[in-house]
């Protein structure tokens, strides 16, 4: 299913939004405004006719029927994906004040990192130190905010896996455009009446059965990161995933407290430890204040200082701030 099926069910303005390629993000503020992200800037949309809450429950309600899922005040969000990797995230009341609120994120392209190099979002000596890495099989994180382009920066890579590989790719929800010949891709999912949840952790531990020579998962969000941790230390090299945080460094701290969060009788010590043996390099991506999305650090991990509880880490690229 693509846009297509769905877009009736939206005024012909918003469907006008939505199949704009220039916009990345569409947000509708209930019936107090609608605001899109174009071109990595934010901008309000002015509509000739107002949006009014039984138009925008009626198709939010359309929408979640259609992938099978239900919204209504026993239930009023809604978190789901249409098969082209768009995501659609919905807040109904009584939780949400001023009416509907819906913001759809949308993947209008995929970018190779050629494409990348070009546009000045990764240098050029990055990529290829990256790559190196990963046909070394060495485990790597991509970090950042939300929208900072972790997910584009990931699939630009994941280009370069060699193809005699077998790829399990673990995500929540499913967006990336894998072109790998030999990728599994899976995705966990919440409960919902008629359907048990599936958790990261649960396709995590089934990965290990599939023979996969690399494990991919899309962003490390909770407690699985203890589990990923235990996959890597045991001889599964040539992982790469994605977790929000402030810097390459950050995300090594926060890799460690979902850990911990999952087996919260560990040791503080053991778990940093852990991570840093399981944690070769770090990337870390931004988006400044003119909307431009960037590779900003580059760092591998060589250990950890017990004495100082703290990760040892190497500088290998790092923007200047102009």
């Amino acid at each position: 299913m693509s846009w297509d099926l769905v877009l009736g069910f939206f005024p012909e303005e918003v469907q006008k939004l939505i199949l704009d390629t220039t916009i990345s993000d569409l947000m509708i503020n209930g019936t107090t405004g609608v605001y899109a992200d174009r071109n990595g800037v934010m901008e309000h949309i002015a509509l000739s006719c107002a949006l009014t809450t039984d138009t925008l429950l009626a198709a939010t309600q359309q929408i979640a029927r259609k992938l099978g899922q239900n919204l209504s005040d026993q239930n009023p969000i809604l978190n789901t994906r249409l098969p082209d990797g768009s995501r659609v995230a919905v807040v109904g009341p009584p939780a949400s004040i001023q009416g509907i609120t819906m913001t759809i994120r949308k993947f209008n392209r995929w970018y190779t990192s050629d494409e990348l190099i070009a546009s000045g979002s990764l240098p050029r000596s990055v990529r290829d130190t990256v790559v190196g890495l990963i046909n070394d099989k060495k485990n790597g994180m991509i970090s950042g905010g939300t929208g900072s382009g972790k997910s584009t920066l990931m699939k630009a890579l994941l280009d370069h896996v060699p193809e005699c590989e077998r790829l399990v790719v673990i995500e929540q929800p499913a967006e990336l455009k894998i072109c790998h010949p030999n990728a599994v891709r899976w995705e966990a999912v919440e409960a919902i009446p008629g359907q048990v949840a599936v958790t990261p952790s649960q396709l995590l531990a089934a990965a290990l059965r599939h023979r996969p020579d690399r494990i991919i998962m899309g962003e490390i969000r909770d407690e699985c990161g203890y589990d990923l941790l235990q996959a890597m230390n045991t001889g599964h090299g040539g992982t790469l995933s994605t977790i929000h945080a402030k810097s390459a460094w950050d995300a090594l701290n926060r890799l460690s407290d979902l850990a911990l969060s999952a087996r919260s009788n560990l040791n503080h010590a053991f778990v940093r430890s852990e991570t840093a043996e399981a944690i070769d390099f770090v990337l870390y991506c931004e988006r400044d204040h003119t909307g431009r999305r960037r590779v900003r650090e580059l760092i591998t991990v060589t250990g950890y200082a017990h004495a100082d509880q703290s990760f040892q880490t190497e500088d290998i690229y790092r923007a200047s701030t102009a």
